[in-house]
């Protein structure tokens, strides 16, 4: 009679140790970053007060200041991120991507993003987003005085507001850095 409680509490006690063995342990990810104006690009507006952030499931896992030189280090833990998102934004820059990464070589890594990012094209020259590799949302920026707004009505006759206008985006006066708008991600890079 004493066999059978003895099996039972072994039974359960096999299946916490496999309970445990199979939960994933993430560890921080320490990233020593460089930011790098790019002089053809945009003019030199400096690296003082430039913010750092990176995103996840569009959530901020982490932030941090660039020093006058552009460097910065920035710290975080992933969980069950697709993508991380490396931002900037400051004094002169709206916030822009400046990298989209699904997985990390290491969990101590020494980084440089160039500001604006370098733009890739696909063989029929349309620029690509950095965060979903696609070109068919992609939209060059224009700055100016008045920037048009088109008005669009759907069949329930919900109103939405876009910045693009004949295939492009519409921005403000303020000229800067970003080149390009995916209206699939809301990113400027």
């Amino acid at each position: 009679m004493r066999l059978l409680p003895t099996i039972t509490i072994l039974c359960f006690g096999i299946t916490g140790i496999f309970s445990l063995n199979f939960k994933s342990k993430t560890y921080p990810i320490n990233i020593t970053g460089h930011l790098k104006e790019s002089r053809k690009e945009t003019p030199h507006i400096g690296l003082n007060f430039v913010t750092v952030f990176v995103k996840g499931n569009n959530k901020l896992l982490a932030k941090t200041e660039a020093n006058a030189k552009g460097d910065f280090h920035i710290t975080f833990t992933p969980t069950t991120e697709k993508s991380f998102d490396f931002f900037c934004t400051g004094i002169g820059i709206d916030t822009i991507l400046v990298a989209s990464l699904k997985t990390f070589d290491s969990d101590v890594m020494e980084m440089t993003f160039n500001l604006p990012i370098k733009y890739k094209k696909n063989t029929l020259g349309k620029v690509i987003c950095p965060k979903c590799n696609r070109s068919d949302k992609v939209y060059k920026i224009e700055y100016g005085d008045a920037p048009v707004t088109t008005m669009h009505i759907n069949k329930s006759g919900d109103t939405s507001y876009s910045p693009i206008y004949k295939g492009i985006y519409q921005a403000s006066c303020v000229v800067e850095m970003a080149k390009y708008y995916c209206y699939r991600d809301k990113i400027k890079f």
